[in-house]
């Protein structure tokens, strides 16, 4: 499963490539709103990762963008929040969750099948 991570924190994203790798998702990066978008056409993730602001854009603009790309209807979208309305932007989103800051990595834990990724590897 490809997992794309979209978010202006270098530091951050190799933490969450670092938790994700030992379970069998492979993990692509971006560091920007236009990277992410070119990530998505290239790697076309089941799943993406991202800040609610990426490079002074919306996240949530983001995930529409990306949405809309021939064959990511299906794509799930997790994002990372200091807002408590968040969910209320994502009409229309296949939204997977909203993790609210600074509670990240427990809430990933909760959100990403870790156990059945090892045991379809094993």
């Amino acid at each position: 499963m490809v997992i794309l991570i979209v978010n202006g924190d270098h530091d951050f994203r190799n933490i969450v490539r670092i938790i994700l790798k030992p379970y069998g998702y492979d993990v692509v990066e971006a560091g920007s709103y236009r990277e992410g978008f070119w990530r998505a056409v290239e790697f076309k993730p089941q799943i993406v990762l991202m800040d609610n602001i990426i490079t002074s854009k919306s996240g949530i603009d983001l995930c529409r963008d990306i949405q809309a790309i021939s064959g990511m209807q299906a794509t799930e979208f997790l994002i990372f929040t200091d807002f408590d309305d968040e969910l209320e932007k994502v009409v229309g989103i296949s939204i997977m969750g909203v993790i609210k800051k600074p509670y990240i990595f427990p809430e990933l834990r909760k959100l990403l099948p870790f156990s059945s990724i090892q045991e379809q590897a094993g």
